[in-house]
């Protein structure tokens, strides 16, 4: 996993001899921004912080609900989300920083003012971010690398030559996927300092996430058949990588962080893959999933969630309704998920791939 990564964007710039604001919802959202500014130095208490303190209470975390990790005695349990809820806001600060450099992009490519302003307020909001989990994982005294399946989605949306693609892979899916994570972390935030923080962030969240849906909402109805095709595509591809359901573990570099706790990782990881291996035996009570809460209802919204990829949305356990923007996770275990994903083997084709999912 490098901890540096280059990648060049053919990038369009426009620029536009007229200054007025026309598109009042967007510019609701600028003028919000304005007044919700937050300086992550001097509005957070750092003098708070407890090293030792749970830094996220671990009963809402699947792991918590396993056999494997109950056996585990209690200070490796400690170790476990201790390690676990680093690695999440280790990822959570490498997406900023790709949201920092994506907005700053947009700013020269969106081709209304509307756009480039509420842009422009967003990368002063990535940098606070970039800021506040970086120094809170300095206190914590641990960071860990970018998840390589992050990497590529990054790396793809710095290399994008439409802008509007850009605004569903940040906006629309990673920003999403945070602002569930935001708004579930003032709930469950435990560590005195990030629980100070983290509702501000999520507020800035859900304006860059309005942004996406209204510019997007407007936008993709006019856009070409071919055009369109490619980020319905591009959208698929992301929930694949992201959600693990496709034949294809997400965030596979995690198990860096288990195995900086010191488990027995030759015993605790057969236990632990042979239980999820089973999920209609999982306790999914109350467990929220950020794909299904937030990334797929706004996929919906947008328009980017066509009749020909239901299939494989439901081969990944969602049964999604685009008439009635309907997101039902009825996750691998059910009969429908698992007829379709039969399907899919008996043609000999790899429903991870839009493309094959789509044929």
């Amino acid at each position: 996993m490098a901890e540096r990564f280059e990648t060049d964007a053919l990038l369009q710039s426009v620029f536009k001899d007229g200054y007025e604001l026309e598109a009042w919802r967007l510019e609701s959202l600028y003028s919000k921004s304005k007044r919700h500014q937050w300086n992550a130095e001097l509005d957070v208490d750092w003098k708070r912080f407890e090293p030792d303190a749970e830094i996220l209470d671990r009963r809402p975390d699947l792991l918590s609900r396993l056999r494997a990790v109950q056996e585990l005695p209690d200070e490796q349990q400690t170790a476990l989300f201790h390690a676990s809820a680093l690695f999440k806001i280790s990822q959570v600060l490498h997406g900023e920083q790709a949201a920092l450099m994506v907005c700053g992009q947009l700013v020269n490519a969106v081709p209304d003012m509307d756009g480039k302003f509420a842009a422009a307020v967003q990368v002063m909001d990535e940098a606070r971010h970039v800021e506040v989990f970086a120094r809170y994982l300095r206190a914590q005294g641990v960071r860990y690398p970018i998840d390589p399946d992050l990497q590529t989605i990054v790396t793809r949306l710095l290399a994008e030559r439409d802008w509007e693609a850009k605004c569903v892979g940040m906006q629309v899916i990673l920003e999403s996927i945070a602002l569930s994570f935001f708004h579930l972390g003032e709930a469950i935030a435990i560590e005195p300092v990030l629980k100070q923080f983290i509702g501000r962030v999520h507020e800035d969240e859900s304006r860059h996430v309005a942004y996406g849906i209204l510019t997007l909402e407007e936008r993709i109805p006019h856009l070409p058949a071919e055009a369109r095709v490619r980020l319905e595509n591009w959208a698929y591809d992301a929930v694949a990588r992201i959600g693990g359901r496709a034949g294809k573990p997400s965030f596979p570099s995690q198990a860096r962080a288990l195995a900086d706790t010191g488990i027995d990782l030759g015993t605790f990881f057969p236990k632990l893959l042979a239980e999820l291996a089973r999920p209609d035996e999982l306790d999914f009570e109350g467990i929220r999933d950020p794909l299904s809460e937030t990334v797929l209802p706004n996929l919906l919204r947008v328009g980017l969630i066509p009749e020909r990829l239901l299939g494989g949305y439901l081969a990944q356990g969602w049964r999604l309704d685009p008439a009635r923007r309907a997101v039902e996770d009825i996750h691998t275990f059910h009969p429908d998920t698992r007829a379709a994903r039969e399907a899919f083997r008996a043609r000999g084709v790899d429903f991870s791939d839009p493309v094959q999912a789509s044929a």
